[in-house]
């Protein structure tokens, strides 16, 4: 047959025996189509809410201390130098980040640890805090005062109680509200959090700080390429990941992306099953037709074309459907578990699609290998 023939008889065949069969078809396309589904939801949680974790972690305080070298002569770094040692860290990646100075103060009840804090930057790295009346609103808030739990229960304190705070080494006087209490469960509840300023005033202290706590977004050994890169930007500063915290993150994430490979594998298994028993019980039935083509001439290629064509066919068909829903299962279980919507990935297509095709192609082996030993006398004879 000219080959300008062969081509609108191919497509004729399949599509004969792709609208023939509409019932078994059918079954391989929504089993296909579901396989894509999940695939395709995994892959845009993988790529989105993989961040979205990320920062949800974050909530859990501080992974990184940015501060002077061990063994420093002098108290403390310079204020300038934390700032500078923040902003090398990609806006993309930093969640919060606040300079600390403590330092102790006197107060009229008797002293108490103060921290000299950035309010707003503190709520981002700090944000699991149970606050009792309300945070800081602004750094440079200098008549109000935030207090944990245990100070104030010692000491009788509670909110709107006005304060007077007496810096011992300076002599400076400061008169601050209570505006929150702070419940953490750690050595916050013993402290009193007054602005960064402020406490630089009252322990004598002008534009020093003895570290900053940051909350940045980073996954196992990107902590230490972040902590160089720090570092090298900030001359004189040492950072450092908090290694408990930055190392459960990224055992986290690598649990999750474990889990996700896990069940997409399965799902691909099941499918690659289903649609092998489908297209297995399409090759008995249409035996005869089979029989017949190889008794007109076809050749085994000819017969493996035609169930590879279909085979392609069903599974292009299936990952369309299938990225339709699994986009839609993605903002179904991105709201359940995270409370976010997920951005679609252009990534996921292809992926999807090449995911599909292996699967399908796979499913077909056994059945063509089948077609193919289909002996045309015997089947033509009835046997």
């Amino acid at each position: 047959m000219a080959a300008s023939n062969r081509w609108p008889m191919f497509a004729l065949l399949l599509w004969r025996s792709l609208t023939v069969r509409a019932g078994r078809v059918g079954v391989a396309l929504a089993a296909l189509a579901v396989g894509a589904a999940v695939v395709s939801a995994l892959l845009c949680l993988y790529l989105d809410i993989k961040v979205k974790m990320a920062e949800e972690l974050r909530a859990y305080g501080a992974n990184f201390v940015v501060g002077a070298p061990v063994g420093g002569s002098e108290r403390g770094v310079d204020q300038s130098a934390l700032q500078r040692a923040i902003a090398a860290v990609p806006g993309a990646r930093l969640v919060g980040a606040s300079p600390v100075l403590y330092g102790v103060a006197r107060l009229d009840q008797g002293n108490a640890v103060i921290a000299g804090v950035d309010f707003p930057g503190l709520r981002r790295v700090s944000p699991f805090w149970q606050v009792s009346g309300g945070w800081i609103g602004v750094s440079f808030d200098e008549r109000n005062a935030m207090i944990g739990r245990k100070l104030a229960e010692t000491m009788e304190i509670r909110l709107g109680d006005t304060l007077n705070v007496l810096g011992e080494a300076t002599g400076e006087r400061a008169r601050l509200t209570v505006k929150g209490i702070v419940d953490t469960g750690d050595a916050e509840d013993e402290q009193m959090f007054v602005a960064l300023p402020l406490a630089q005033r009252l322990l004598g202290l002008p534009g020093r700080a003895d570290f900053a706590l940051l909350s940045v977004s980073v996954e196992g050994a990107e902590a230490d390429q972040l902590a160089a890169s720090i570092e090298t930007a900030a001359p004189g500063i040492d950072a450092r990941p908090i290694r408990k915290i930055s190392e459960s993150d990224g055992v986290i994430l690598d649990k999750i992306d474990g889990l996700m490979a896990v069940v997409a594998a399965f799902i691909l298994v099941m499918t690659t099953l289903c649609v092998n028993a489908t297209l297995t019980a399409m090759v008995a039935e249409r035996a005869p037709e089979i029989g017949l083509e190889k008794a007109l001439g076809a050749g085994h290629r000819a017969i493996v074309a035609q169930f590879v064509g279909e085979t392609v066919a069903i599974g292009i068909a299936g990952t369309l459907i299938g990225l339709c829903l699994g986009y839609g299962l993605a903002q179904i279980l991105g709201q359940a578990v995270f409370g976010g919507w997920v951005g679609f990935r252009a990534a996921v297509i292809p992926v999807t699609l090449a995911a599909s095709l292996v699967t399908a192609l796979a499913a077909a082996v056994v059945p063509v290998r089948r077609a193919v030993r289909i002996a045309p006398a015997r089947v033509l004879r009835g046997e």
